[in-house]
């Protein structure tokens, strides 16, 4: 079986392409395009190694919502630790961690999330759906820190843009490679808005997620910003009231972020900024695609 050498560019858009002349010139030669990769983090990713998904976000409910059934539920005896400021976060990433390295899973910083309710959730994000022994994966995630921190349009940004570009002249002039894509892209904030926090939701930079009693819920549906998002259906255990903000809007406070970032993804990603990008070695013009259209021609190409 040949093994195929697959570069992934966190946040890469192709709007950045102006940017990278070494990426710029590989796009007149092979296909290339804008890719949907869908709703939500990390969703994309697997359905373009694994063909489906029903991934929205890293934290979710176990079914029943039985704390008692959390793969995290250990944590519980280490709540103390939230006294314990930035070093208590510090031991608590570690505790969270640890079972995930042993089992070769992605290493997942926790973020802000409180430390006296992270013990309720399970983790949807395991290993990474690319890490076979059929593929030589290369990641780079400089542009989505930098993204986050400065904006889409920032010197800092676009250097470090630059700077990827002949990182992968080097590392393309060293290997072939088969695949070059990024998870997303990313767009500026436009505005901030705040949404209740309870003792049963969870909290994400573009989403608001609940669980409760329908009581419950309608009294907590009523206090949302609706008209800056939309109300979703989906698996439960995710949330049984979810708002998706709108693209370009950040929710602060929240779970992830101790002070709003400058951009975010994760929003729908019919959205233009939050289009991906991807590059396939093969003889082709521009083709904008959905990323099951992606997977499906990695099938059949390799």
């Amino acid at each position: 079986m040949k093994k195929l050498n697959i570069i992934m560019i966190d946040a890469f858009k192709s709007s950045y392409l102006e940017h990278a002349p070494f990426l710029k010139s590989l796009t007149e030669r092979y296909q290339y395009g804008e890719l949907d990769m869908g709703l939500g983090h990390w969703r994309g990713v697997q359905i373009l190694f694994e063909g489906n998904s029903n991934i929205i976000s890293t934290f979710y409910k176990n079914e029943n919502h039985n704390q008692n059934k959390s793969s995290l539920n250990y944590l519980k005896y280490f709540i103390f630790l939230k006294y314990f400021g930035e070093f208590g976060r510090f031991l608590i990433d570690i505790l969270f961690n640890l079972p995930r390295l042993i089992k070769g899973y992605e290493l997942i910083r926790t973020g802000n999330t409180p430390i006296d309710g992270l013990y309720k959730f399970d983790v949807s994000i395991n290993r990474h759906p690319a890490k076979k022994n059929n593929i030589h994966f290369i990641y780079f995630s400089e542009l989505d820190k930098l993204g986050h921190k400065y904006g889409t349009k920032s010197p800092e940004l676009i250097n470090e843009i630059k700077k990827l570009d002949k990182k992968i002249y080097k590392l393309v002039s060293k290997m072939d490679f088969d695949l070059i894509f990024s998870d997303h892209g990313m767009v500026d904030i436009e505005k901030i808005i705040s949404v209740p926090i309870t003792k049963n939701c969870f909290i994400d930079s573009d989403m608001a997620r609940y669980w409760g009693n329908k009581e419950e819920l309608e009294k907590i549906k009523k206090q949302l910003p609706i008209e800056d998002g939309n109300i979703i259906k989906w698996d439960k255990k995710y949330g049984q009231l979810i708002l998706l903000v709108n693209t370009g809007v950040l929710i602060f406070p929240n779970f992830w972020n101790k002070k709003p970032v400058k951009a975010m993804h994760g929003y729908d990603g019919k959205s233009k900024g939050m289009k991906a990008f991807y590059l396939i070695k093969q003889i082709g013009n521009r083709k904008d695609l959905k990323v099951e259209e992606l997977h499906e021609i990695l099938k059949q190409s390799f």
